[in-house]
């Protein structure tokens, strides 16, 4: 594929497990490339610049095996919003409400995607992305089940922080 198909392939069917840029995708193919795990073949197109078209090798192939194999490292995700929420006592309460509401938007968007996801096979990859599909829907189910919670808080004068 293209480095704008890994992208567009990436983004349709790991959304939930990752966003990758384009600032990041060819990067990590030139570095696949000089560490030999990719092949690229260039194509010529007339009138248009060249396609570069990418390939995993079998070096790249042995590598994903022998990762695949390791035991996965423990998630270290850097949450934005849940430090704004942590220093949320900095905010007025329209600030924080503001900031619940872009929030519950945007799981609500990631929720409908999933639905998507879930009801077209032809989009998953094989049987365990039905898992992490399944996974992210749970995840944005407790996130919103949590937003409701912290919402209702507000509303019944908890003030912030309060449980």
């Amino acid at each position: 594929m293209t480095g704008y198909e890994i992208k567009k392939r990436l983004c349709e069917t790991m959304s939930m497990i990752a966003s990758p840029s384009y600032g990041a995708v060819y990067p990590t193919l030139h570095r696949l490339l000089d560490e030999g795990a990719v092949t690229v073949d260039v194509v010529e197109q007339e009138g248009r610049p060249p396609k570069k078209i990418y390939a995993i090798a079998e070096a790249g192939q042995n590598e994903l095996e022998t990762w695949l194999r390791e035991p996965a490292m423990p998630d270290r995700v850097t949450r934005e919003f849940l430090l704004k929420i942590f220093l949320a006592h900095r905010l007025t309460p329209e600030h924080l409400e503001a900031h619940l509401g872009q929030r519950r938007q945007e799981t609500e968007n990631m929720c409908q995607v999933l639905e998507q996801l879930d009801k077209q096979p032809s989009k998953q990859m094989n049987g365990q992305h039905g898992w992490v599909i399944a996974y992210a829907k749970a995840m944005c189910e407790a996130e919103i089940g949590w937003l409701n919670h912290i919402e209702q808080s507000l509303r019944n004068g908890g003030g912030q922080g309060a449980d």
